[in-house]
């Protein structure tokens, strides 16, 4: 069909074959820009079927939307303001037709109920519109321009592809060390015993397969193995952070977005979070929920070697309910479909549960019981009860999110191991303390969580601060009355890493002494992943997680700010230290 010649004033009578390459063509290149990039964050991030649906959502935009509205542009009679005005109304429908497509695509539903719903649906209908407007405008005006623009969308495309295999390329993934210590003996070190408040000295420390095999005095040394001179400064056992979501591209909640870290942490398999970690001499951390499978392999290429970074505890998907925290709170509908059981009854429960085990198996359940005054609702009792009861049956640890007295009293009475956010609490009754003792419940306040929520409802400082003296002393009420008590961050509310260090100054605060610090660091927060035996302690049989520190952590538990060289698994991992 030949092209019908343009009249001065007039647009082209088009036909399809002329819309179809000058038209369709730069529309899915300048559509398709941010395609690379994204296809390969959500590749990494989850999935191979989330790259594959990126692609399918693409297609909608272009073939639902962009070529419609097109093809009427171009076949249309008229004024131009008659052709603006009568294609920005078809536009409409095939903008509701395309949300139709995406939302359950994306585990969302498309259900307007009030003219409200529909403002927000409608507000981005004009910016979508005028994109597709204004390249109509430019491909009418003959066919050198529209070669230009198809010229012009094709290096946007081919630029935004190698930048995205440039960017990929540049990542650091934080890998081991080339080669692992297999023998190693630390001498010259002073040991620090934080449950008696004490500091060992005279005694070599052997390390084998990455494990502590004995502690000799020094003159009874004989092994002859590679040496790491001490130079009489402090050997502690590996922090432990018992709470943190690893899965989130921001450093913390409070430093708001940054293109480069987000980068670095999706296509890196969260390599800024991991470091973060073993530069401050955190050595295990225990991750409470967010997309299971990418945190179960993620731990499974930490403990292959194949990813340096802390020990991985997880618990993959978490327990709530279909309308609670975080699900309708902080999290995308994506986010929710890999990191959540929505547990509307036992039976959801149980089947949710089941397949986050055959994914991972989990180190933990997690379990929301709160909704941070948000959530529309939160799990029953009785689902409460069934979590808890099913991590008993598998031997799992089982740790419950609670905000008030009756939640943590709820949670103490179904068995849970732990419970989080105690510095939620409004009121501490004595009758809880006493439930907490005698269940042996775990206890984690996470303060520095707690003073970042408030942060963001704007609470005056002096009021956090005032607040806080309010918590510390519930904690050193629990803990006089013999409470266990740990220490997690929730990490990214305060930052990955050095925010475990801020924790500390807040126990500081709270007027616990450093050994007792230490000790919840360490030994507690050891106890409660389940691994008492394992980790926490320097002595036979445990791993070499270990940190060398230029002071003595018991005078002022800062120093464990400044760790000389951190030792994972009997490999020096951060820092630097001299082998002989």
């Amino acid at each position: 069909m030949a092209n019908v010649v343009q009249k001065p004033g007039t647009a082209p009578q088009a036909s399809f074959r002329f819309i179809v390459p000058e038209f369709l063509l730069p529309a899915i290149l300048l559509t398709g820009v941010i395609i690379p990039l994204y296809v390969t964050v959500q590749y990494k991030s989850g999935q191979f079927r989330d790259a594959v649906l990126v692609l399918v959502l693409w297609a909608i935009l272009v073939f639902v939307y962009w070529l419609p509205i097109g093809t009427f542009l171009f076949r249309w009679k008229g004024h131009w303001l008659g052709r603006f005005v009568t294609g920005y109304l078809v536009s409409l429908p095939l903008y509701f037709l395309a949300l139709l497509l995406v939302y359950p695509a994306l585990g969302a539903r498309f259900h307007p109920k009030s003219p409200a719903e529909w403002g927000i649906y409608s507000s981005a209908t004009p910016t979508f519109y005028l994109l597709v407007f204004v390249l109509y405008l430019l491909v009418r005006r003959g066919r050198s321009l529209a070669r230009i623009i198809q010229s012009l969308a094709a290096l946007a495309f081919a630029t935004a592809l190698i930048g995205t295999i440039v960017l990929f390329g540049r990542i650091d993934k934080y890998e081991w060390p080339a080669k692992d210590a297999q023998r190693v003996d630390i001498v010259n070190a002073k040991i620090v015993d934080a449950l008696e408040g004490k500091i060992i000295e005279g005694q070599n420390v052997l390390i084998e397969g990455g494990r502590i095999v004995n502690l000799l005095p020094r003159d009874a040394d004989q092994s002859g193995w590679p040496t790491i001179d001490a130079k009489g400064r402090y050997l502690v056992p590996g922090l432990i952070d018992v709470h943190v979501h690893l899965q989130a591209p921001v450093r913390s909640v409070l430093d708001g977005f940054n293109f480069g870290y987000f980068f670095d942490s999706i296509l890196g398999d969260w390599a800024p979070q991991r470091q973060a970690y073993l530069k401050d001499g955190i050595t295990a951390i225990r991750d409470m929920g967010g997309p299971a499978k990418h945190i179960f392999a993620l731990r499974t290429k930490v403990n292959e070697h194949k990813l340096l970074g802390p020990r991985i505890f997880a618990a993959g998907r978490l327990v709530t309910s279909p309308h609670g925290h975080p699900v309708s709170t902080i999290w995308t509908s994506q986010i929710t479909k890999q990191g959540a059981i929505l547990a509307f009854d036992l039976s959801s429960l149980v089947a949710g549960l089941n397949e986050n085990y055959q994914e991972g198996p989990p180190d933990a359940v997690k379990i929301v019981y709160g909704t941070i005054g948000m959530a529309k609702e939160k799990i029953s009792r009785a689902v409460l009860d069934g979590a808890v009861a099913w991590a008993k049956e598998k031997n799992l640890i089982s740790v419950v999110h609670i905000e008030t007295p009756q939640e943590a009293l709820d949670a103490v009475n179904a068995g849970a191991t732990g419970i989080e956010h105690v510095a939620m609490l409004e009121s501490l009754p004595d009758s809880l303390v006493a439930d907490i003792v005698a269940h042996k419940t775990f206890v984690d306040p996470t303060f520095g969580e707690y003073q970042t929520a408030l942060a963001l409802q704007h609470v005056s400082g002096k009021e956090i601060e005032q607040r806080l003296q309010q918590k510390y002393a519930f904690l050193r009420k629990m803990h006089a009355a013999g409470v266990t008590i740990t220490i997690g961050t929730d990490a990214p509310l305060v930052p990955f890493g050095d925010g475990f260090d801020d924790e500390l100054d807040h126990f500081a605060k709270a007027g616990f002494t450093a050994s007792e610090i230490l000790t919840f660091a360490t030994q507690n927060n050891a106890a409660y992943l389940g691994k008492p035996s394992e980790f926490g302690k320097i002595a036979p049989g445990y791993d070499a997680d270990i940190l060398l520190l230029p002071q003595n952590p018991l005078d002022d538990i800062r120093a464990l700010r400044r760790p000389d060289w951190v030792m994972l698994g009997g490999t020096i991992v951060a820092g630097y230290a001299e082998t002989r």
